[in-house]
């Protein structure tokens, strides 16, 4: 039983009382590297895929830490070497570690949650230190001797003051620093060594406020205390240093397979990028022409054929212009194919840059042949359109020296105009916009003709 008395009151015959400087430094390592497996545990805690993962754990974190602070703790009263008999009763000395384990399920749950407010770290300082005391103050009390062991009042308080204290400022580094990329393992040593430092001023604070009186007590039961001497003072030591270590490279090794998992998705992320890219590109593909790069005949199809119905539907005008390279085939026998497919290109660019409206299509319909679908444009429109088209292909001044029509290439172009009905076809519109173009081929080429221009009904 643990007495606590005012100043003044305590008897002056005193036990004097001896310490073991090489525990002492034992005791406050292991608390440090305790402290310091915690912040690991609760990083892996903190990325664990599942919740179950999570518990498991919280649970194999919370006893690793939990032996880690009581091994300290009775390191620390072993270290205490008195000239009397000393045991422990074993089931309060399993009450101290069970204290332990639930001071430390604290701290991880603390240390690890997504998001913890000034609130939560007070909170978590306070349950933190008042496990921690309660583990000490309950260790003591299992200790059974022909001394009666005394504290003030002031001591008791003190001791607490500075293991919440701690405790907090311990948790506010851990949880300030477990994002940090750069040098967070330096900085988890620091706050661990805090942790560590605070757990161990807590225990040698209780123990320099603690008077040993003898001849206070009868002489004690033996009944279910152990004793502890030399052997067993290490054997606390090793069963710390094994069950940290453990803890420790089991977190390390989930740490090193949770960067090879992190690696291996950054890869599948990167390679579906890839993927999907190039799923864009042959999609674009399938409805580009490889060589000028405007819409092929295919994607011509489906736009004409969805305008059409939707001026069926709406009752709007609907154009079609219908674009042929005047004497290509004498451009290829003159310069060659090569040179042919540039004039292409650039023509196309001229179509696809040039002067029509935004919503129109622009495709290449086979060979020389171009069409520029114009939505709700009627004859006049288009025959404008038309024919600035063909002033920009002039305007390129592309050399043409087989050309009876110019000293440069020229197109011939042909417009169809309509209103088209529901039920109705494309078809009667391409054959018009056709029509039209050969009869500007038939006017001397280089210039815009109009077939229909009438509404039509098919």
């Amino acid at each position: 039983m643990i007495a606590l008395i005012l100043k003044g009151r305590m008897p002056m015959k005193l036990i004097a009382v001896h310490y073991s400087y090489g525990l002492i430094s034992v005791s406050v390592l292991t608390s440090m590297i305790a402290a310091y497996a915690a912040f690991s545990l609760a990083e892996r805690m903190r990325h664990s895929a599942s919740a179950n993962h999570r518990r498991g754990w919280l649970l194999g974190g919370s006893v690793a830490l939990g032996i880690g602070i009581w091994s300290m703790h009775y390191l620390g009263m072993l270290a205490v070497e008195l000239p009397v008999e000393v045991a422990y009763f074993v089931p309060t000395v399993l009450l101290s570690l069970l204290m332990a384990i639930v001071a430390s399920a604290v701290v991880l749950s603390v240390v690890s949650a997504e998001r913890v407010g000034w609130r939560e770290l007070l909170g978590g300082g306070v349950l933190m230190g008042a496990g921690i005391g309660g583990m000490h103050y309950t260790g003591m009390a299992a200790m059974r001797s022909t001394a009666m062991h005394h504290y003030e009042p002031w001591v008791v308080a003190a001791s607490l003051l500075v293991a919440v204290g701690f405790s907090t400022l311990a948790l506010w580094i851990g949880f300030s620093v477990r994002d940090q990329m750069k040098h967070g393992e330096w900085l988890r040593v620091v706050a661990g060594s805090v942790m560590g430092l605070g757990i161990a001023a807590m225990h040698y604070t209780a123990m320099a406020g603690v008077r040993y009186v003898p001849d206070t007590m009868l002489p004690f039961s033996s009944a279910g205390t152990v004793q502890v001497g030399a052997l067993g003072r290490a054997a606390v030591a090793v069963v710390a240093a094994v069950v940290l270590v453990t803890g420790r490279v089991t977190a390390a090794l989930d740490k090193r397979k949770f960067r090879d998992l992190e690696a291996a998705q950054a890869e599948l992320l990167e390679t579906q990028e890839q993927l999907r890219e190039t799923n864009e590109l042959l999609s674009e593909l399938s409805y580009r022409d490889g060589l000028t790069g405007l819409y092929n005949r295919r994607h011509f199809d489906a736009v004409f054929e969805t305008e059409f119905r939707r001026a069926a539907r709406g009752g709007s005008s609907l154009s079609l212009l219908m674009i042929d390279v005047d004497h290509f085939k004498e451009f290829n026998d003159t310069y060659g194919h090569q040179h042919g497919d540039d004039c292409l290109r650039e023509i196309a660019r001229a179509l696809e840059h040039g002067p029509r409206r935004a919503h129109d299509c622009v495709a290449r319909y086979g060979g020389e042949e171009f069409v520029v679908v114009l939505p709700g444009a009627h004859t006049a429109d288009a025959m404008k359109i038309a024919e600035k088209i063909r002033e920009a292909v002039l305007a390129l001044k592309i050399e043409h020296a087989g050309s009876e029509t110019a000293p440069c290439a020229t197109v011939s172009i042909g417009v169809c105009s309509c209103k088209p009905k529901i039920g109705g076809s494309t078809k009667a519109i391409l054959r018009d916009a056709d029509t039209a173009l050969y009869i500007a081929k038939g006017m001397g080429r280089n210039r815009v003709a109009v077939c229909g221009g009438v509404e039509l009904k098919v």
